[in-house]
Order: C-alpha cells, then sequence, then structure tokens
C-alpha cells in the first residue's frame, strides 16, 4: 500500500474521532460501554435519528425498506425474499402453463438477452423480432446493464398493453424499435416425444418446472407413451428450477412404491414449532419398464427431490452431472399491511430417502448422478455477435475466436481452439464466403456469424449431438428393467 494511501486513511479516522469529540462525546462520564440490545424503541430512535439527521434526507419508506432487506440479509438464505406486487405476479408465472408476455425465448449470453426462438403468431413474432436478435430497450431504457430478472419483468406485463422493444441485429446499424402488445403466451412444463434405437422404443419426457397443471400435463404424456408401447423411459429435469411440493410427490408416486420406505421427508417451522413429515409412495406396483432421470447442475430443488427418490427408493439410474444442491423449501406469507406484497420465507428443508440432505452450505451440494456424463466443449459453444461493423481477423487472439473454432470444427472444418485466428481458420471462413456468395475476405463479420450460429443452433437442436440424452437412451436399450 502506498504511502498515499496510508495518510488518507489516517486522515479519514481522525477526522472521524474530531467529529466525535467535538460533537456526540463532550460528556464523556455519560458514555455506555456495555453491550447493546436492539429493541423496537431503539431501533424506531435510530430510524428518526436517520430522517432528522442525515445529509441525505432519506425518506421513512427508503429506510424501512433497507431494514427490512436487512433483516432478509441477516439470514444468509438467498432463497428468502420478499416480493413487491409486481415481483410475485412474474414469479407465480413461472408455475402456470401461460404467461403474459411477448413470446420469445431468451438466453443470457455475455450479460446480453439474445433472443432463442420467437413464438409463431405472437406479438413479437407479429412485430418482426427475429432469433438472434439481441434485446436492449425497452420502452426507451437501455436494459443492457440490468439484472436478467429485473429485464425480463420490464418485458412481461399486463395483458393488453403495449410495450416498445429495441433489438439490436447483426448488420443493421443502430437499433430497431418494434411495438407490440403482451398477450397470453402458451407455456408447456411438459413435452414428450419418442426415440427408436436398436428397435427399442424410449419413451422422453421434458419438465421444465413442476407447476400448477404440470402433474396433469405428465399423467397424459405416461398415458400417450405407454399406449404406443415403450421400452423404457427418459425424465429429463436438466434445467429445471423447481416447483410445487405435491407436484412433484404426485409425479413420484406414479413410478415408486409403498415399501415401508419414504420417497423424502420434510423438516420445517412453523408458528414456533418443528415438525417432521415423511411422503410414501401409495403403489403397490412398479412400470414393466425401466426408467432414467437426467439431471444437470441447474437441476434443483424438488429436481432433486424427484431425481434422488428415483434413486435412492426406487434404485432407478440418473444420468447427468451433479445437481444444483438446494435442500430448503419455502411458502409464500402475505404482508397484510400492504394488501399486495409477500415475503417468501424458508421455512424449512427435505432430506432424501436415505436421509441425506443435498443443501450447497452444509449438505452434500447436490444429487450426484450413477452414471456421470458431461457435456462436451462443442454442446457446450455459444452464439458469437459484434458490434459497431466490428470484425475478427488474421493473427488475432480471442475467446471469441476460440468459440468460432469450436463452431467451425462442428461444421466440419479441422482448425485449432486455442484462440488465435491462424491461416487455417481463415481458409476455413474463406470456404464459408465462397460458398455462400459472400466477399471472401477471411474477416469475420455479422454476415459470416449468421451462417455460423444458424450452424450451431442446428447442431445443438440435434438430439443426436445431445452426449447426456444418448447415454441414457444406450443405457435403457442395454437395461430394459430395473434391476
Amino acid at each position: 500500500m502506498s504511502n498515499k494511501i496510508i495518510n488518507i486513511i489516517i486522515m479519514v479516522f481522525v477526522i472521524g474521532i474530531s467529529i466525535l469529540g467535538g460533537y456526540f462525546l463532550n460528556d464523556t462520564s455519560e458514555c455506555y460501554t456495555g453491550e447493546t440490545t436492539i429493541t423496537d424503541i431503539v431501533f424506531l430512535e435510530v430510524l428518526n435519528e436517520l430522517m432528522d439527521n442525515h445529509y441525505s434526507q432519506p425518506t421513512k419508506e427508503q429506510l424501512l425498506e433497507g431494514a427490512v432487506n436487512g433483516m432478509i440479509d441477516a439470514l444468509e438464505d438467498p432463497h428468502t425474499t420478499y416480493f413487491d406486487y409486481e415481483e410475485y405476479s412474474q414469479y407465480q408465472s413461472n408455475f402456470g402453463e401461460t404467461y403474459v408476455g411477448i413470446g420469445v425465448t431468451v438466453s443470457f449470453i455475455d450479460e446480453l438477452v439474445v433472443v432463442e426462438e420467437v413464438k409463431n403468431g405472437g406479438p413479437a413474432d407479429n412485430a418482426g423480432i427475429r432469433p438472434n436478435d439481441i434485446i436492449a430497450y425497452v420502452d426507451g431504457t437501455d436494459i443492457r446493464n440490468e439484472q436478467y430478472y429485473e429485464i425480463i419483468s420490464s418485458i412481461i406485463g399486463e395483458e393488453g398493453t403495449d410495450v416498445t422493444i429495441g433489438v439490436i441485429r447483426q448488420g443493421v446499424e443502430g437499433a430497431i424499435y418494434l411495438t407490440m402488445t403482451r398477450a397470453v403466451i402458451d407455456n408447456s412444463s411438459v413435452n414428450f416425444e419418442t426415440f427408436i434405437s436398436e428397435g427399442k422404443t424410449i419413451g422422453y419426457i421434458e419438465v421444465t418446472t413442476f407447476g400448477d397443471e404440470t402433474f396433469g400435463k405428465f399423467l397424459d404424456a405416461i398415458e400417450d407413451l405407454e399406449e404406443i408401447g415403450i421400452d423404457g423411459l427418459i425424465i429429463d429435469l436438466r434445467n429445471n428450477g423447481g416447483g410445487r411440493l405435491n407436484t412433484v410427490y404426485n409425479m413420484m408416486n406414479q413410478f415408486l412404491i409403498n415399501n415401508g420406505v419414504e420417497m423424502f421427508s420434510t423438516e420445517y417451522y412453523i408458528d414456533g414449532e418443528f415438525y417432521v413429515q415423511e411422503y410414501h409412495a401409495t403403489n403397490t406396483s412398479l412400470k414393466n419398464y425401466n426408467i432414467v432421470t437426467l439431471v444437470n447442475g441447474n437441476s434443483a430443488s424438488a429436481s432433486e427431490v424427484f431425481s434422488s427418490g428415483m434413486q435412492e427408493q426406487g434404485n432407478y439410474t440418473v444420468i447427468g452431472t451433479t445437481t444444483f444442491g438446494k435442500g430448503t423449501m419455502q411458502t409464500d406469507t402475505p404482508i397484510t399491511a400492504t394488501l399486495s406484497d409477500m415475503i417468501h420465507i424458508s421455512i424449512g428443508k427435505w432430506v432424501t430417502s436415505d436421509g441425506n440432505w443435498v443443501h450447497f452450505n452444509g449438505g452434500t451440494d447436490g444429487v450426484t448422478p450413477d452414471v456421470i456424463v458431461e457435456q462436451t466443449d462443442y454442446e457446450k459453444a455459444y452464439k458469437l455477435f459484434l458490434f459497431d461493423a466490428e470484425t475478427l481477423i488474421f493473427d488475432q487472439v480471442d475467446d471469441r475466436i476460440a468459440n468460432l473454432q469450436l463452431i467451425l470444427n462442428i461444421m466440419g472444418y479441422e482448425v485449432r481452439e486455442d484462440g488465435y485466428f491462424d491461416q487455417e481458420t481463415k481458409d476455413a471462413i474463406v470456404d464459408i464466403q465462397t460458398n455462400n456468395s459472400l466477399t471472401a475476405n477471411g474477416n469475420v463479420d455479422s454476415q459470416v456469424l449468421d451462417i455460423i450460429n444458424a450452424a450451431l443452433d442446428a447442431f445443438q437442436d440435434d438430439p443426436t449431438n445431445d452426449t447426456q440424452l444418448q447415454a441414457a437412451i444406450n443405457y435403457l436399450v442395454d437395461n430394459p428393467l430395473n434391476d
């Protein structure tokens, strides 16, 4: 540390002592040196002192909001939070099969909100938003430095209201502003299909959240797949952040049997009392096919309840990577003083059939799959974007070039993957430009990236390139029954 910095710190400290001595501590005989106990009276006195004497002139509302947030922060629990009406409405929309919005699926890439999919016939589609557009403005406000959930909250609103979205599009100078009317968008939490491998029919059900209508849709999917006649079933909970406890219980109850061992149990604290509840299956017979659960690091909470129960109580195989590790459960309590706000509070924890707590802090740090399967670097490659006529050129070194080289190899070229733009990389770009009637100069611009990003989409949308999914299919082909 430099002498200049040390002097500044000492000066500030001396000034602080001088103010204390000159204003607050004139009569040191009256000073209390014992422990301080924060009481309601102390809290109100501090509140009033700050309102009356702090130079920033804080409002009472600001200080009370800070006090509430401070109480929640003191818990060191990221899952307990205070919701105002809009935040709570957005949170609840995650559990429905529809939501009010503009009809786009987005990804958060390099702190940019990138449109991945546009719903056919939805507000965004009708207004002209395209995949790979970057959402940069909402109603005239630049949102590129905002938090992800704040951005989503500003896009989602009330049905029938207008919103103007400003997008940045490759090859177009400046932002494009498009106005659309928010509408109800279908957002099914359950999707299913079948895969044929070595003459075996493998059913596949993707569950994106454990919502209010998920169980009914899940039952319909099982019924349809069993009518087809499946030899095995994959339940994909990758990137599923959880949801309703009763939903996950009902879904597990379709596959596990009442063998005297609970599927999971909960320990919760209500009105000053602790309670323990065990959740047992009610079925007496198992399915006549084997089941694999797919998970990854974004499978959390209810997804972990399901996968751990299938693994420990049902002896079914779990494939993928270790889950997130959320072993607590929450409930929503209305704040009667506001009539609209809610407190989302952790009331307890859940433990697995074997008594494990999967929590990231003090627990097992998630559910460990029976078969660990990592994604390849090609599966983890991401789309590339350039701004303000920027190009990537020969002899550059850049992390984006390393990602570009991954995609080039996906496309069948054989280039290095270390981020150095060498002659072989340039030759690959020239070939792409030549085949697409572009200027063949070997420079990567927005036109080249449109082609490269489309190739990445096609690769990642192809289930044969999904390493974890293929591992699950192969496992079920080799193990048609659960031993």
